[in-house]
């Protein structure tokens, strides 16, 4: 197939010119000079090991999660306030707890190894749970009571209704996942915390280690090379294709030229996966429903959510009872975290609240570095929506642009931004020198790099959603230029933006731990702010566990008020332009 061939001959050259300019200026014995080189492939192999891992426990917790909260208004009161405080923690603040819970209870390698696990899942999960959630609860009203008529009820309804509808939003979702991951390999893979470091063999360790440890740009460079091509051929013969095959399950009510029934062997070495899936369905499907309908009239209460299909969404406000749910849950996540950092420092039991607050001065400072810290991540997202706004939009609506920018634009949101930390703040200190508006420059730019993938492929996947029955009325009533874009598009992307705006911001919030306190060339680069606070409250050599905590804490109210107060009314607006099938 053509797209193959050209999909193997952009890895090649990805490999090729590396290796080509290394003959060139002589750079093969600075590289091998890393004794890890010759295990690249190898290293390659278990960091992938770790990704589909960390994958498998997302799917599960992601449609289980995002099923059940999406469907039922009563557990989601609970459930989507407990995912907003949890997607709200900062990635790396994680860091400390799971070294060590992991690392004290099993032996040896597999405790480091299920933390490294456990670290990309939590950089993972929260896309897809995000993206389900949201696909059901946009399942249409006339959908559900078709369903209900037709005797679609429970584990039914859920499989012949509920998957095919969310498979889109999966798949999105899925490629942001696996983005994420990425983005944090380095630091999932170089489990590092007080002076200690426990590198696990791996791609994400090998660049850690290149960069920061050896200072051996030639071997970083190679192992970067390695890693783009192997997320490149992921995203050309995995997430492409089932991208591809996704939008044939878009919600419509008539066919179009763009949405005729799938021909399986368009979609390269997916076609196999595919083929087996329904293998599975036409062999055990019945028998699938059979268990499901027993285990729910034998469990009771525990499958009774599943006995039903919601009727219409009532829109009943209860923001006094949501606010005490936010309040309670909350408090009781930080004081598990708290807990957890203190067993980290074997500094239990925890000291008194109050007595920290009245002897750590610098806690009082907390509210003015948000302020910092939000401000650069303002600067960033602005950067970020100017430009993904209007490449969006070109290449969602060009099958040639988005074939050519596409796989750029994955290798760009997968690339650990730890290996890109070191070539963008040499860059701006090389350039500007250290002082700190250079420093708050390359903060921003670092910024981006944890930003701006989400913003773009969800408006890339709003304009690619649009129903082809709404795109060929538009055409029936030639509807052109800025007239079509006004009218058609732009309403049609709001309910994107506003998502892809959301984990833009959790996005950059993680990001901002290692953008404001950078570590380069033997030297050290701060600017005031939340982040560089937590780092410097980490390394502290008594390090106290309710500063760290309420540093952490600090960050996430900050994500939960902007969501509360900014994006959730925008968002609960934006649902007026979600096309309905009627």
């Amino acid at each position: 197939m053509k797209w193959a061939k050209t999909s193997l001959a952009i890895i090649f050259l990805i490999l090729f010119i590396p290796i080509l300019a290394f003959t060139y200026l002589d750079l093969w014995g600075e590289a091998l000079s890393n004794p890890d080189t010759p295990n690249l492939p190898y290293m390659a192999f278990r960091s992938l090991l770790r990704m589909l891992a960390a994958y498998f426990l997302v799917v599960v917790f992601g449609l289980t999660y995002g099923i059940i909260a999406g469907l039922y208004r009563s557990a989601r009161m609970l459930m989507l306030p407990l995912l907003d405080i949890m997607q709200s923690i900062p990635v790396l603040g994680y860091l400390p707890p799971a070294i060590l819970l992991f690392s004290n209870s099993l032996p040896g390698e597999l405790g480091y190894e299920i933390a490294s696990i456990f670290l990309i899942f939590s950089g993972m999960a929260w896309a897809v749970t995000f993206s389900v959630l949201g696909a059901v609860r946009s399942i249409p009203n006339d959908i559900r009571e078709a369903s209900n008529a037709f005797g679609l009820h429970g584990w039914k309804y859920v499989r012949h209704v509920v998957f095919p509808a969310i498979f889109p939003a999966f798949m999105t979702g899925s490629i942001l996942a696996w983005g994420g991951g990425w983005y944090f390999l380095v630091a999932a893979e170089m489990l590092s915390y007080g002076g200690s470091t426990y590198a696990l063999p791996g791609i994400g360790s090998f660049l850690g280690s290149a960069v920061f440890t050896q200072g051996n740009m030639p071997s970083a460079i190679l192992g970067l090379a390695v890693f783009v091509a192997i997320v490149f051929a992921i995203n050309a013969f995995v997430w492409k294709p089932l991208s591809e095959y996704s939008k044939y399950f878009n919600l419509q009510t008539m066919l179009s030229e763009g949405t005729q029934p799938p021909v399986h062997s368009e979609f390269g070495p997916v076609r196999h996966l595919i083929y087996f899936f329904e293998s599975l369905n036409k062999r055990y499907g019945d028998a699938l429903d059979s268990l499901a309908e027993k285990a729910s009239r034998t469990y009771g209460r525990v499958f009774r959510f599943l006995e039903h299909v919601p009727k219409k969404r009532r829109r009943t406000s209860h923001s006094i009872l949501t606010f005490l749910i936010y309040v309670f849950l909350f408090a009781s996540v930080m004081s598990v975290f708290a807990f957890f950092v203190a067993y980290a420092l074997s500094v239990l039991p925890l000291e008194d609240l109050s007595r920290v607050l009245a002897t750590r001065q610098e806690i009082m400072q907390l509210p003015i570095l948000g302020i910092y810290s939000m401000a650069r991540i303002l600067a960033a997202y602005l950067i970020a929506l100017s430009w993904t706004l209007v490449a969006g939009i070109l290449v969602a609506r060009s099958e040639r642009l988005y074939s050519i920018f596409m796989p750029i634009f994955d290798i760009g949101q997968s690339t650990p931004a730890l290996a890109l930390f070191p070539f963008i703040v040499a860059l701006v200190i090389a350039s500007l020198g250290g002082s700190e508006l250079s420093v708050n420059i390359a903060a921003i730019l670092l910024l981006l790099t944890g930003s701006q993938w989400y913003l773009l492929f969800n408006i890339v996947g709003a304009v690619r959603s649009i129903p082809g029955n709404i795109l060929e009325a538009s055409r029936a009533f030639d509807l052109k230029g800025w007239n079509f874009y006004s009218s058609i598009v732009l309403p049609a992307i709001i309910p994107g933006i506003l998502l892809g705006s959301i984990q833009a911001w959790g996005g950059a919030w993680n990001a901002l731990i290692v953008s404001e306190y950078i570590n380069y060339a033997g030297q050290t680069y701060s600017v005031p702010g939340l982040g560089s606070f937590l780092t410097k409250a980490t390394t502290d050599p008594n390090p106290e566990p309710w500063l760290i905590t309420l540093t952490v804490a600090t960050m996430s109210a900050l994500v939960l008020l902007m969501n509360y107060l900014v994006w959730r009314p925008l968002f609960n607006y934006a649902e007026r332009f979600r096309f309905e099938n009627v």
